[in-house]
């Protein structure tokens, strides 16, 4: 069986089910992708504007709730979904880049409403962000409201000329894109020696669920001069080098002095860096559906050019970074356990893997708080914010993902952020002997014998991260105990339950007498 990335429908295996009734020519094909989370947002606004104009729509609903329409069906398979995109008159389409790029090969410019993750609809923001860029460009036609979205499917039934592309600029398009992804590949993996000694690098990635005290512990990591920590490197590629916002220096990442040399050294600039191959071919591997086959042997042999070119990506980045700092460690805070496994098989990366744990109630209120993006200039932009059950599923599915990275034999440390947070110098020598650092680079912090710790900040360059990655100065280590106080009984109770599991493995059962 062929199991893709979700925002290549047209890849999805095909599943022997009865045909589906053939729709009308010329109807309003209406595409939501193979993610896991529903899009039932879009397709309630197609069939309402369908009701209205008498004009059909055929959906492929994915995991939204299923369709009535004729010729509706969950998933296409590409001889179906290739039939469907010629027969159209008008695609609407989620904000997934292959989804886009299928429609524009097809000859459409496409109707694209981005999934919201406010809405649950997405993990993250990146759908809006890269519809956002498309259609300053006008390569889509973008919608965020119902409102939009009608009177955009209004113009283009009186005008069927007006959203559809010519066959030799959707030609030339498909080929341009080819050859881009093509040249990153063969750059990388044939025309690439494997690393020499000199060039390998130490990365210790920090793991786990978000709001597990990451961003703290990368900053202190950080302030010792043989370590280097340069925050989320997950997102370099959209939030940096796509939206140039926000370094931890406090520049937009495009002008920031640190980042500059480190795209020289790593690309001879980051303009010559094929960013739209680099964020396909992460879309292609680093996906949490990947993770578990990551783990096992043949999966490398299916997915080896990919997986050898993204870390090879990644091993160019760290390794400028410890150039340009003169670091002996890179700490990258990503936290998602995509990425840790795609990083195992990198030629060059000496990976170790910081597991952090915090107590999954305190993570579930951390999650279901309103907090600002700061990174973001000229616009209020806040984090994600999930449900006391899914935060809970999360953060026992992410700290489950990085047992199993230990069990495939990758260095792992497993500690809890409480510890850190109430005897830091000690949680920073062990993180540093994991990391294969001699003792000292405790010289930021201090530790009063009747106070709370206190560590001294100083700017690192961090590409994304929480908030906090922005403070300098004196900081008081202080527990945010918040949650016992504010977190709702019923809520408590549930979280109680679902993380007991862990919580008990971790030690939290016994964490009001310790």
């Amino acid at each position: 069986m062929t199991t893709t990335s979700p925002d290549f429908p047209s890849q999805r295996t095909a599943l022997t089910v009865p045909a589906p009734r053939r729709p009308e020519r010329d109807a309003v094909l209406v595409v939501v992708g193979t993610d896991v989370h529903s899009f039932d947002r879009l397709l309630d606004w197609a069939e309402r504007w369908s009701a209205g104009s008498g004009v059909p729509c055929v959906m492929q609903y994915g995991s939204s709730a299923p369709r009535q329409a004729p010729g509706s069906d969950a998933f296409f398979d590409h001889e179906t979904l290739n039939e469907r995109l010629r027969q159209a008159a008008v695609v609407v389409c989620h904000g997934g880049p292959a989804t886009i790029t299928e429609a524009r090969r097809a000859g459409h410019k496409p109707i694209v409403v981005p999934r919201d993750p406010t809405l649950h609809e997405h993990v993250d923001d990146h759908q809006q962000r890269f519809a956002a860029r498309m259609g300053s460009l006008g390569m889509v036609e973008l919608c965020r409201t119902e409102a939009e979205f009608r009177a955009a499917l209004d113009a283009a039934v009186a005008e069927p000329t007006r959203l559809r592309i010519s066959g030799s600029e959707a030609g030339a398009a498909a080929t341009a894109a080819a050859l881009r992804v093509g040249a990153i590949a063969d750059g990388l993996i044939k025309r690439t020696p494997r690393p020499a000694p000199s060039d390998q690098v130490t990365v210790l990635f920090i793991g786990g669920w978000g709001r597990s005290g990451s961003t703290l512990t990368d900053r202190i990591l950080g302030q010792a001069p043989d370590v280097c920590a340069v925050g989320e490197v997950t997102h370099i590629w959209e939030r940096a080098l796509r939206d140039n916002e926000r370094c931890g220096c406090g520049s937009a990442f495009a002008d920031c002095p640190f980042w500059a040399k480190v795209g020289d050294l790593a690309f001879g600039g980051w303009d010559k860096l094929d960013l739209d191959a680099a964020m396909a071919l992460k879309h292609r591997v680093d996906r949490m559906r990947f993770v578990l086959r990551m783990s096992l042997p043949f999966f490398l042999n299916r997915r080896k050019r990919d997986l050898r070119a993204y870390g090879e990506l990644h091993r160019r980045i760290y390794r400028a970074v410890a150039d340009v700092s003169g670091a002996s460690v890179v700490v990258d805070s990503s936290k998602h356990a995509s990425l840790a496994f795609a990083l195992r098989h990198a030629r060059g990366i000496d990976l170790r893997v910081l597991h952090l744990i915090r107590d999954g109630r305190a993570v579930a209120y951390s999650w279901s708080r309103e907090v600002r993006r700061p990174e973001i200039v000229g616009a209020e932009v806040f984090m994600p914010q999930y449900s006391t059950v899914k935060s809970g599923v999360l953060w026992s599915v992410h700290n489950a993902l990085f047992h199993v990275l230990g069990w495939v034999r990758t260095p792992t440390l497993r500690l809890r952020y409480e510890d850190v947070v109430a005897r830091p110098v000690d949680g920073l020598r062990r993180i540093r002997a994991f990391a294969g650092l001699g003792p000292g680079g405790a010289e930021c912090l201090t530790q009063p014998a009747d106070g709370l710790p206190v560590a001294r900040l100083e700017t690192t360059h961090t590409v994304a991260g929480n908030p906090m990655r922005f403070t300098n100065g004196e900081l008081e280590l202080r527990l945010d105990a918040a949650w016992r106080g504010k977190l709702a009984p019923r809520k408590r109770r549930i979280l109680s339950v679902m993380t007991w599991f862990g919580r008990a493995r971790y030690g939290y059962l016994d964490w009001r007498r310790k």
